[in-house]
């Protein structure tokens, strides 16, 4: 989907004359980009097609490119962001390229964040308004993944629930996608962290100390949930070596309770065995062969057995 934002009116369009360059600042989002859309993106702006096919690739690493010498010259800025739902990929490509007038903003979904202190384009007017954009966007970016590491933790706090109580080595998966979910989340994290620092070298920054500021504080931010990750990736390792063993502790304890069940029956079986083997028609030798009140006789003393027994297991903790 294409979308095109006049930045002087702040006003949205989906629909504009493709091939024609708007005359006044404009930041053009396209969301979920087909070739279609990528091939008006290129008449329009004049982006050449290799760089707009870098957001179809799922497999680009964050990076930063100056390309001043074409025409008209822009900045490219591949970034990884998190996926807006817990699917494969974790992260997707997210492609940016600063114009002197123009900013263009490619990837698979919109980002999803978990706070962002003032909406994407609303600074003061201290620069060109499509850096301004463009710093809005980066620490929309920076937000996606704060929301992305606090659902990890969310996820380790109920995982690490589940493994103490667990004797499935099914549960293992969740553990194994997190663990998976977190690797990728961090290369994405220092591929962005690179593109960052690459960007202050940029013409429209390396002069501008108020911007520089801006990209240093979206920076630490950035290397802040860098640093928070690696600390749940640490966690999720330490889970991934606790849970065979715990899964062996809780399975040896259900044995325990299985075999301390087989003995308390045990006696009652042995009882019935006897009384129910075929001897011929004669069982007078059978004590209480011949009393009416044999089985609820039988039924008492076979409770009275195991009293003790059960009192002994309980006591060496075996129930």
């Amino acid at each position: 989907m294409l979308e095109i934002k006049d930045l002087e009116t702040g006003l949205t369009y989906t629909e504009f004359v493709p091939g024609i360059t708007p005359k006044i600042p404009t930041w053009l989002i396209c969301s979920n980009p087909n070739k279609d859309e990528l091939r008006t993106i290129q008449q329009t702006f004049h982006i050449p097609w290799e760089d707009l096919e870098d957001a179809l690739d799922e497999d680009e690493r964050p990076r930063l490119e100056l390309e001043s010498e074409h025409d008209p010259p822009f900045i490219k800025l591949v970034l990884r962001v998190p996926a807006l739902e817990k699917t494969k990929p974790t992260t997707h490509p997210a492609v940016v390229f600063l114009t002197e007038n123009h900013l263009i903003t490619v990837q698979s979904a919109k980002l999803k964040t978990k706070r962002i202190r003032k909406p994407i384009g609303s600074r003061r007017k201290r620069s060109t308004p499509t850096i301004l954009v463009l710093l809005d966007y980066l620490e929309s970016v920076v937000k996606s993944f704060e929301l992305r590491v606090d659902i990890i933790d969310q996820d380790l706090e109920k995982i690490e629930g589940v493994i103490f109580q667990s004797i499935r080595s099914s549960s293992i998966e969740k553990v194994f996608q997190l663990s998976r979910d977190a690797t990728y989340l961090d290369a994405a994290l220092r591929g962005n962290l690179r593109a960052f620092h690459g960007l202050k070298k940029a013409p429209q920054f390396a002069e501008r100390s108020d911007l520089l500021n801006d990209l240093d504080d979206l920076a630490i931010d950035l290397q802040q949930q860098a640093e928070l990750l690696r600390i749940y990736r640490d966690l999720i390792e330490s889970s991934l070596d606790a849970f065979a063993s715990v899964i062996s502790n809780n399975q040896n304890d259900l044995l325990k309770v299985l075999a301390s069940i087989s003995l308390i029956l045990m006696v009652p079986t042995l009882i019935a065995s006897l009384y129910g083997m075929n001897l011929g028609s004669d069982f007078s030798f059978l004590p209480l062969a011949n009393n009416p009140f044999a089985f609820w006789i039988i039924l008492v003393l076979s409770l009275i057995l195991i009293v003790p027994i059960w009192m002994y297991l309980r006591k060496v903790d075996l129930l």
